[in-house]
């Protein structure tokens, strides 16, 4: 998010305003926390039961067209991931039902089909060999409960799988499957992807801008913490749209961007790669007024982006996403207090794949709050003296370390890049650059 709303693109004036004091939101959740990173090269199972199918093979001496392993079990039991990774995707189709891919080093993916709900974790989130990522189900086109495993390299199914299962065998979740994986060990870790934020698709977070004509521009992220020069996508926003958002609404892994108009309704502007933006469509009603709105993440635990939304009263509300570029029409009222706030990021800033975000009071305290589905835990402070900043914006890896970042703009123009911990904290900050005076917006 960037300045406070209220006062569109204007510089923030600090009034006096009765502090809120919100303590814990809702009852803490913690994630299942992964062990030491795997250097072996060495799967293991992902579910328990027993070995119905393989790579092209029936395992009743007969060929199937079949791309991966079919391990049949009951239905509910946790399915771990094979080897340490970061989630690629979390999606359900026809065929594969609900299913997760997770990405490897060395090129490798995993994908877990046929589960019973979409899997526990958002992309981008990191897990390690064994942690449970979803349960068993029979989703998809699949005849009864089971785990469709595959795994593939660069793109393309990797046959040798075959030969780390035995036909009609039974295998135990988490044990090691005596197979080694070329390349896996010692192939550079994948990094999570900054759909929300990437809108060239080099996996880089870039920057919108709103310039001081009112254009909004791009400014493409060099991976680095940097960024290129500006280019123009749509002219004349200046004065006619406010809450600027970058989101992967759709989640296609390209970067969108939501903007409210002065009539009211809230635009969807799909992401087409390279730069390039789709026509607005039009997903909601009653939005120029609201006092922040940001996204970027999952905040009721469906594996689809949200967004969340301060109201004229102070009043915090999640609204749901349907994972297609719409808002699915719930919500959930978190509470009020809000209009103390004046800068609001959303992202995943301790990297568990729940949706948390960066809240700054007026008088500079900032604080995180980490996310639970439909909720958030209690909150932390992370830093004071923050009311310096005329924007505020993050949620993207700006580095290149896989870790959410903030951006901080000051009063002297200067860009500083608050480097994520992925803890929920941040580390010392770093000079981009001091050429951010003449932007309306930074999101």
């Amino acid at each position: 998010m960037k300045r406070p709303s209220r006062l569109r693109f204007a510089r923030i004036g600090m009034i006096a305003v009765l502090a809120v004091v919100i303590g814990s939101l809702v009852p803490s959740m913690s994630a299942s926390t992964p062990a030491s990173a795997a250097t072996d090269g060495r799967m293991v199972y992902p579910a328990s039961g027993n070995i119905q199918s393989k790579v092209g093979d029936g395992c009743r001496g007969n060929y199937r067209a079949h791309d991966g392993i079919d391990i049949s079990g009951a239905g509910g039991t946790p399915i771990v991931a094979a080897y340490d990774g970061v989630i690629k995707s979390r999606t359900v189709n026809s065929g594969y039902g609900n299913y997760t891919d997770i990405e490897h080093p060395g090129g490798y993916v995993t994908r877990y089909a046929h589960m019973a709900s979409p899997g526990i974790y958002a992309p981008g989130t990191r897990v390690g060999r064994g942690q449970q990522i979803g349960v068993v189900g029979n989703t998809g086109n699949s005849p009864a409960y089971h785990l469709h495993f595959e795994l593939r390299l660069n793109g393309a199914v990797y046959t040798a799988v075959n030969n780390g299962f035995t036909c009609l065998a039974n295998v135990s979740r988490g044990g090691v499957i005596p197979l080694t994986v070329p390349g896996l060990a010692t192939g550079p870790a994948p990094t999570p992807l900054p759909a929300a934020a990437d809108y060239t698709g080099d996996k880089k977070a870039d920057l919108l801008i709103v310039a001081g004509n009112g254009d909004l521009r791009l400014r493409g992220g060099t991976g680095g913490g940097g960024f290129q020069p500006a280019t123009t996508l749509l002219p004349g926003w200046g004065g006619t749209r406010r809450h600027v958002t970058h989101a992967d609404l759709n989640g296609d892994g390209k970067a969108d961007v939501l903007a409210a108009r002065t009539d009211g309704v809230l635009e969807f502007y799909a992401g087409k790669g390279g730069g390039a933006l789709a026509g607005p469509v039009g997903i909601g009603n009653g939005w120029y007024d609201m006092l922040q709105v940001a996204s970027g993440a999952d905040y009721t635990g469906d594996g689809k982006q949200d967004v969340l939304a301060v109201s004229q009263d102070g009043v915090l509300t999640i609204h749901a996403g349907n994972g297609a570029g719409m808002l699915s029409g719930s919500r959930v009222t978190i509470g009020g207090g809000w209009q103390s706030f004046p800068f609001l990021v959303a992202g995943d800033f301790n990297n568990d794949g729940r949706g948390d975000f960066i809240a700054v009071r007026f008088d500079g305290t900032a604080y995180f709050y980490p996310g639970v589905p439909n909720g958030f835990a209690t909150r932390r402070v992370i830093a004071s003296g923050w009311h310096e900043f005329t924007a505020l914006t993050g949620g993207g890896d700006y580095d290149g370390d896989g870790r959410a970042d903030l951006l901080a703009r000051t009063p002297s123009a200067q860009l500083y890049l608050y480097p994520g911990l992925g803890d929920g904290r941040f580390g010392p900050r770093k000079l981009v650059s001091s050429d951010w005076a003449d932007h309306l917006a930074l999101e």
